[in-house]
């Protein structure tokens, strides 16, 4: 311990010390703004929050060619290339860890219910109907594998059921969720990746960096034994894409997954 306070306490010259805190900052900055990224607060801004990087680089690299009292742009240059280095090796980990080692579940935030007309439509080639009432949407990461959940309400479901009918072939079942008829849902419809749904739970555990817990809620109307009309969208080894009509309950359920 005290030789850290004393290498962490050292006087050093002021090009020192940005070097030091420019290469040690960049880990720091990376791994604040993954886990700013992926918290409940700033997640639909993922991808604008990463411009604090590259400010962040030239600031340091600023105050870098000031400190250096000799040939400045050369060693700025210098240094530019080590933190670049570091920059590369912190997110090749940081792409391995988050692609096959973090977890995760979201539902019903603001940014996902955005995406459900446009998601619905790329994954079924239908209109989604403009009486359509959201009852839940959700995205499930398991390691490289992720899913998307929909569940909407439609009044005119006959409409609905015609019109997905006439491009899809759908067979009359009895749902009890996970279970069709006497049948689980799962590699067989295409490594279906569930929803944590019909449970006694409330909230499923995830992991990133460490284990946390996301909230789970049952969407209404859908567990217990339902007739169902059943059709498997896409049945791929890496996709799997099914949907399901509740006629009764006027719910129409969405399941897309991918798998790596």
């Amino acid at each position: 311990m005290e030789k850290v306070k004393a290498f962490v306490f050292k006087q050093r010259r002021l090009a020192s010390l940005i070097w030091l805190w420019g290469v040690l900052g960049t880990v720091i900055i990376a791994f604040t703004i993954d886990f700013l990224a992926n918290s409940f607060v700033i997640s639909p801004y993922y991808g604008e929050v990463f411009w604090l990087i590259p400010i962040y680089y030239f600031f340091t690299l600023f105050l870098s060619y000031q400190a250096y009292i000799s040939r400045p742009l050369f060693k700025s240059i210098i240094q530019f290339i080590g933190q670049m280095a570091i920059f590369i090796i912190i997110f090749s980990f940081w792409g391995f860890y988050d692609t096959f080692m973090t977890t995760d579940y979201q539902e019903n935030k603001p940014w996902l219910e955005e995406e459900v007309p446009s998601n619905f439509t790329e994954d079924t080639k239908l209109a989604f109907p403009d009486d359509a009432e959201l009852i839940h949407t959700s995205v499930m990461k398991w390691g490289a594998n992720y899913s998307k959940n929909i569940i909407f309400r439609v009044n005119d479901i006959n409409s609905f059921s015609q019109q997905a009918t006439e491009k899809y072939l759908f067979d009359n079942v009895v749902m009890d969720f996970p279970n069709i008829d006497t049948r689980s849902l799962g590699e067989s419809n295409g490594n279906v990746l569930l929803p944590p749904f019909c449970t006694e739970s409330k909230s499923i555990n995830v992991s990133r960096y460490f284990k946390f817990t996301r909230e789970v809620t049952n969407p209404e109307d859908f567990c217990d034994q339902r007739d169902a009309l059943f059709t498997q969208v896409r049945l791929e080894t890496e996709i799997g894409i099914l949907m399901v009509i509740l006629p009764k309950e006027k719910l129409v359920w969405l399941s897309s997954s991918y798998w790596f």
